[in-house]
């Protein structure tokens, strides 16, 4: 085996050139930090390729059997293909070819592993971005893609920035928000053991929500710490997306959000059989309890004093620039969403 690299970077990526270049270029320019990179074409034909070979030392990988859109089957694959390759590595982060790793952000993940071995994930804040259409129809949908995901990464996030401030059932919130609480975070903001993903099979053959799934199983079997600064540029609204496809429209928008509650629907029903019913159900009533008083008192309470601000200003720089305040976002609700 080759020598262990802090960091094992797999990029799966589909006909994004522009946004790949940027995608590689974030995680190779990381300090502090060894890393590997490999990049998981998912396109017949290869488009990818030509970007790669500008990045020396970025490893090339043609998936042999195309996905048609099914981004947890391109990274198992990616994670395979490097455990023949014998590439070593202490923790495994999964980069969709739209995000870029912020400045800094490795080394704090790494430093934040090191200090604590009881934990298997480390996760930040998603800042949403987009790259603009030059067609004022598609930019005008883009514009309010953008604000909405802005919005809802905001309200995803407030629960993790007070979990991680107490520390003596930090765990604990943390596991019971995985089970039944809206995602904390995309695939992109999670960096996660190397050996963990081993030890829980990868990602589950399942199409939209699969890192959902698996982040809820390594954040339960192995605990999590949360950094309150950037992990990605988020890409949304992207036209040509593969992954969650701007144009969506109708039938096909209907069918792709049926899917999307299905595929909830389904990690729900495992983890009733994996906890039993009883147990089950006493939980979820827990954490109804424990979002109830969340959204009533503690977070109205605590958004009064400032204490959600940096957050803000992380995640929607551009709104507070212009003036918004914390009363210019929404309130914290307890459904997911697939946008």
């Amino acid at each position: 085996m080759t020598e262990v690299a802090d960091f094992l970077v797999i990029i799966p990526t589909f006909r994004r050139p522009q946004t790949l270049r940027a995608a590689i270029l974030s995680a190779q320019s990381q300090t502090g930090v060894t890393k590997r990179i490999v990049v998981v074409d998912d396109s017949p034909e290869g488009s990818a390729d030509e970007v790669v070979r500008s990045f020396p030392g970025v490893i090339y990988l043609k998936n042999p059997e195309p996905s048609g859109g099914w981004p947890g089957r391109v990274r198992n694959y990616g994670f395979a293909a490097t455990r023949k390759m014998e590439i070593g590595a202490k923790y495994l982060h999964f980069l969709d070819d739209d995000d870029a790793v912020a400045e800094g952000y490795y080394a704090n993940v790494k430093e934040t592993f090191t200090k604590d071995r009881r934990i298997g994930v480390v996760f930040g804040i998603l800042r949403p971005t987009c790259r603009f259409s030059d067609d004022p129809e598609i930019r005008q949908r883009q514009e309010q893609h953008l604000q909405n995901l802005g919005e809802w990464r905001i309200m995803v996030a407030r629960q993790p920035w007070l979990y991680d401030s107490i520390p003596a059932v930090r765990g604990w919130l943390f596991s019971l928000h995985a089970m039944f609480g809206p995602e904390m975070f995309l695939c992109s903001g999670g960096v996660v053991r190397h050996e963990h993903f081993m030890a829980l099979g990868g990602f589950p053959d399942i199409r939209i929500t699969e890192d959902f799934a698996f982040f809820t199983k390594a954040i339960r079997h192995f605990g999590v710490r949360f950094l309150k600064r950037e992990a990605v540029a988020y890409g949304v609204g992207e036209a040509e997306s593969l992954w969650t496809p701007l144009d969506l429209r109708g039938r096909a928008k209907m069918a792709h959000m049926k899917e999307f509650l299905e595929t909830l629907r389904l990690r729900q029903q495992q983890l009733q059989t994996e906890l039993g019913e009883s147990r089950y159900n006493l939980l979820k009533r827990i954490f109804g309890a424990e979002q109830s008083l969340l959204e009533r008192w503690a977070i109205p309470a605590l958004e009064r004093r400032g204490y959600f601000n940096d957050l803000y200003h992380m995640t929607a720089p551009d709104r507070f620039a212009k003036g918004a305040g914390p009363g210019a976002f929404p309130p914290v609700i307890s459904r997911p969403t697939p946008f």
